[in-house]
């Protein structure tokens, strides 16, 4: 009998990555690489025709990575080059210093750690999640990926999940606006029953009103010089908030819970008086103030007023330093997950080549104990009905499935671990059915 590891020509493909992002190339450089999705079908289909077998093309505002796989790695990646070189219309001797190329193992790990935040300009954001998974559906559905990129984007998103769930390093805003929301919600233990003032509408206000609008917050009123900046604002984040002009300020504040304050004012707009005056209306219930404003809009003595909770552009930024500090003392445990993940995978993609020879060793000895009950059937076994040979049938299938089970788990770990050459693996296989 003769089995044989894979041909040359049959070996399986190398996973390669080229890319560059925002530390190895500034955005004039890295937005020429953008494709639009109209673009994408016909890239990747060119990249496919060139002899890459598996593609898989990634751009984020901080990234442009492109995964594919191939048997002649070295002819892709130069077609590649050039088709780079093509759609961005810059020469490859200006845009090659930009890039990195990544293969094997450390393409794996690479994209495991973008996957998982651990890669961006943002340790532990969420967002690059969303894209890299949208990159990979889109090739999927233009049928531009297969059994090893298909296998190799799964275990990233399920890895990524894992480093969420088992460490912190997602956790703890690090946005000024999400933290000063995020405060406001921890000190009244939750926002669906609070009333919320923002004074100004400008960049950080528009942002403060999209956290509070996810937050289900009661009501929100907009204070803001300039009435048609705040109805835009409005119209396009939440169309249920109230406008109101800024001298209508100390009047509405009596009926908040949160006062967020981000205008540009040369003086106080809430002096401490005013405040004190506002509190004794309130009974003194609790209210938070957060002035993220420079120079400061609210006067910092009224933390002294009773059931003032006030904080300042310094304090959120302390609470942001303090949970960058948090996730990047997550990030070892973040990394040995995705080393053990990694490993994990190399485990099945270094075994793809024993799979023709673990097949073909099956096959063989199917065809060994099928010839055997056929002759027990028509000498030994007449006597047996059609259903008590299907029995006997069954029963050989499962004995022969469990006697190559440790010898098929003993070749592949004996092939993962590169312990022998192809030429010892298929010695030790010719030799099991020496006669």
């Amino acid at each position: 009998m003769n089995i044989k590891m894979q041909s040359h020509k049959e070996k399986k493909p190398e996973i390669i990555l080229i890319g560059l992002n925002h530390k190895t190339a500034p955005v004039e450089v890295r937005e020429k690489f953008y494709l639009s999705e109209d673009i994408i079908p016909e890239f990747l289909e060119h990249a496919v025709k060139s002899g890459i077998e598996e593609i898989v093309y990634v751009s984020t505002c901080n990234r442009v990575s492109i995964y594919f796989t191939s048997t002649n790695y070295r002819h892709s990646t130069e077609r590649l080059l050039t088709m780079l070189e093509e759609y961005s219309g810059i020469r490859r001797d200006i845009f090659e210093k930009y890039l990195y190329k990544k293969y094997s193992r450390d393409a794996v790990m690479h994209l495991f750690s973008v996957t998982s935040s651990l890669d961006s300009m943002v340790i532990g954001e969420n967002e690059i999640f969303g894209q890299i998974k949208e990159a990979y559906r889109l090739s999927v559905d233009l049928k531009k990926t297969g059994t090893i990129l298909n296998r190799l984007f799964h275990q990233a998103f399920s890895t990524s999940k894992r480093i969420k769930t088992e460490t912190g390093i997602s956790k703890n805003p690090l946005s000024i606006a999400y933290i000063a929301v995020e405060q406001a919600r921890d000190v009244l233990k939750g926002l669906s029953e609070k009333r919320a003032l923002m004074i100004g509408a400008g960049e950080m206000g528009e942002l403060i009103l999209k956290y509070l609008t996810k937050n289900s917050i009661k009501d929100i009123t907009v204070a803001n010089r300039s009435l048609h900046n705040a109805e835009r604002i409005v119209e396009e984040v939440n169309k249920e908030a109230h406008v109101i002009p800024l001298q209508e300020l100390e009047n509405s504040v009596v009926e908040m819970d949160i006062i967020i304050s981000s205008i540009s004012c040369a003086d106080y707009i809430l002096k401490s008086s005013q405040i004190q005056s506002i509190m004794e209306k309130r009974c003194f219930n609790p209210i938070i103030i957060i002035d993220i404003a420079v120079p400061r809009n609210i006067d910092p003595e009224s933390v002294n007023v009773r059931g003032v909770h006030l904080y300042n552009i310094d304090d959120l930024e302390r609470i942001a330093d303090k949970n960058l500090n948090n996730r990047i003392n997550e990030i070892d445990l973040a990394t040995q997950i995705i080393n053990s993940d990694a490993t994990d995978f190399f485990e099945w993609y270094e075994g793809l080549n024993m799979i023709p020879v673990i097949v073909k060793l099956q096959d063989k000895f199917d065809e060994v104990r099928r010839a055997e009950v056929q002759k027990y059937k028509r000498r030994k076994l007449k006597h047996l009905s059609e259903k008590d040979i299907a029995l006997v049938d069954e029963l050989t299938r499962q004995i022969m499935a469990k006697t190559l089970h440790n010898p098929i788990m003993a070749l592949k770990k004996y092939h993962a671990n590169r312990s022998g050459s192809h030429r010892d693996i298929e010695t030790i296989i010719e030799e099991i059915f020496k006669k």
